[in-house]
């Protein structure tokens, strides 16, 4: 069944902007719901002045206002839902009170105006590798498919279970796609202090499944049309096999990329192998299922890396120049707040994210 009207939350963000575009492309009304600021206004205007056959709709609402979102939803009557917006780690870190009144509460506000159409959209929830929590592969070598139990470790995951639990309870039909490390070029837009402290903090042997932004924005404007066939499942959206990686790897290969070149194994902590508690969120997926639903998988790992590397310019010219220079007083820096931080010979990212913000990062235990 084609769907009409789809509304997306978070439709100026990363991957929100990419799956707002393909729809309108494919002639959709898209009701595109986020918070006003100066990003999401550049996004707006870049959208609207594609030219695609589609209808933009911009709604500058926020999620935890339900009388809005209510009203919003009921004017407009979408067929199917893309649910994007959240706050996540390591913002929510800073603020997990928020957080969990954003990324679950306004989840359940959305499914409430949902609940009350005439016809139940189809709800598509953006969910996390998150939800499954420290994954050691010494002890968990197989790969995560979408029946893997669920095991968060921080206020994110465990932020993304209680709203996949609300969504299941809805009565709504709906598919919950699990992303992996969304990659763009806009990745590097977000970083600051808390990123890069979160990206110290994970052992540099740790799995990581990545995705392109733009496949991840394919698999959701595929699914609108798919209730069919994707409703009630968990789907796993990563890229195809390339984007297996470990996290130094992707480190050093967007380090590449912005020109600086590898910063080799020195710049990682190891995960401790005898440590089921040691290692970051994330692991390797299985998507054969997801591609076999979705058909998103249409960029290999180079291809998003010189994406990335095409969208720095002459910055990447500069930094090149540059990189004799700044590889061996990054890795120096990052020795010296390795001793500062009272690190031992193992990553132990949790013991430093909660030394960082507390125990309300983590995962509370009921």
């Amino acid at each position: 069944m084609t769907v009409d009207t789809v509304l997306v939350t978070g439709a100026f963000g990363q991957v929100g902007k990419r799956c707002t575009q393909i729809l309108l492309e494919r002639g959709r009304t898209v009701v595109a719901m986020d918070l006003r600021n100066d990003n999401t206004v550049a996004a707006e205007k870049e959208l609207a002045a594609g030219g695609q056959p589609g209808t933009l709709i911009p709604a500058y609402t926020d999620l935890l206002d339900a009388e809005a979102v209510s009203e919003l939803v009921a004017a407009h009557n979408p067929g199917a839902v893309v649910h994007l917006a959240a706050v996540v780690s390591p913002l929510s870190y800073r603020n997990p009170e928020l957080a969990r009144r954003v990324n679950v509460g306004g989840t359940e506000n959305l499914l409430a105006a949902c609940s009350a159409l005439p016809r139940p959209p189809l709800f598509l929830m953006a969910s996390s590798a998150a939800v499954y929590g420290s994954r050691n592969p010494y002890r968990q070598p197989e790969r995560i498919t979408p029946d893997t139990p669920v095991n968060p470790i921080d206020q994110y995951g465990q932020d993304k279970v209680l709203a996949e639990a609300a969504i299941r309870g809805s009565g709504l039909p709906y598919a919950l796609f699990r992303l992996g490390g969304v990659i763009s070029p806009d990745t590097h837009s977000t970083v600051n202090g808390d990123s890069l402290l979160l990206m110290r903090s994970m052992p540099g042997d740790n799995r990581m499944h990545a995705v392109d932004a733009r496949d991840v924005a394919l698999a959701f404007a595929n699914g609108v049309d798919r209730e069919a066939t994707i409703s009630g499942k968990v789907v796993l959206i990563g890229g195809n096999e390339s984007y297996v990686l470990t996290q130094r790897g992707l480190e050093d290969s967007m380090m590449q990329a912005f020109g600086l070149g590898p910063l080799g194994p020195s710049a990682s902590l190891p995960g401790d192998p005898a440590d089921d508690r040691g290692w970051s969120f994330t692991g390797w997926y299985d998507t054969t299922e997801a591609q076999a639903l979705l058909d998103f998988q249409e960029h290999d790992w180079s291809q998003t890396m010189a994406w990335v590397a095409e969208s720095q310019g002459h910055l990447r010219l500069l930094v090149r120049a540059l990189a004799p220079v700044l590889r061996p007083a990054l890795r120096a820096v990052l020795i010296v707040l390795r001793r500062l931080e009272g690190r031992g010979p193992y990553a132990d990212p949790w013991s430093l994210i909660e030394k960082k913000y507390g125990t309300a990062a983590l995962a509370s235990v009921d």
